[in-house]
């Protein structure tokens, strides 16, 4: 899987760097001359589309998601912060069998929404999620433990949020994007002044 997103890394790099040798050599030529009727004024303090407050695990989703939408080119992810969230997981296991063996049981409870931890120190540990609210999470565990899992526990987390920054988008990008914000709790889409272009 690194080795996939590596090789990914490369090839966006490299088109990037393609992409703006060609614009360089198009920008030498002679300039064209425009109509000045046909020249629409973006608001100056309304140029960027700011995406954001994904905590670690959210910005992954987000990145492989927004591709489909935007081009790997037309946004940045930059920083927005820190907060105190609250993960709520069940302890490293064993083994990956008893690991399948609590995704079997949290399935047939109707949980679906997890995570499971393949590195160092949490390696087979299980992410059920990260809340913004301690009360939150203790009903969460509440209800977990009134189902029978009684292993799970919550641990107070600093996190760093990010966010995806979109400059200068179109009204159909954001009607996109707007639904696609609607997929992912706790985040928000805000349009804003682009600190840097």
């Amino acid at each position: 899987m690194k080795i996939i997103f590596v090789l990914l890394l490369i090839v966006n790099v490299a088109y990037g760097v393609g992409v703006q040798l060609h614009s360089n050599q198009k920008n030498t030529a002679a300039p064209k001359s425009f109509n000045s009727e046909k020249i629409v004024l973006l608001p100056v303090d309304e140029n960027c589309l700011e995406w954001g407050n994904f905590y670690e695990e959210q910005i992954q989703y987000s990145e492989a998601v927004i591709p489909e939408i935007v081009s790997a080119q037309s946004y940045r992810v930059e920083e927005a912060g820190n907060a105190m969230m609250y993960w709520l997981y069940i302890p490293p296991l064993p083994n990956k069998e008893a690991a399948n063996r609590v995704i079997n049981k949290l399935r047939n409870l109707g949980i679906v929404s997890f995570l499971v931890r393949e590195n160092d120190k949490w390696k087979n540990a299980i992410s059920l999620g990260m809340l913004y609210d301690k009360k939150d999470a203790l009903e969460q565990l509440e209800e977990l433990e009134k189902k029978g899992i009684v292993n799970a526990m919550i641990e107070d987390r600093s996190v760093t949020l990010k966010k995806i920054v979109i400059p200068y988008p179109t009204q159909i990008l954001k009607e996109k994007m707007q639904k696609l914000v609607e997929s992912f709790d706790g985040t928000r889409l805000v349009q804003s002044k682009c600190e840097r272009l």
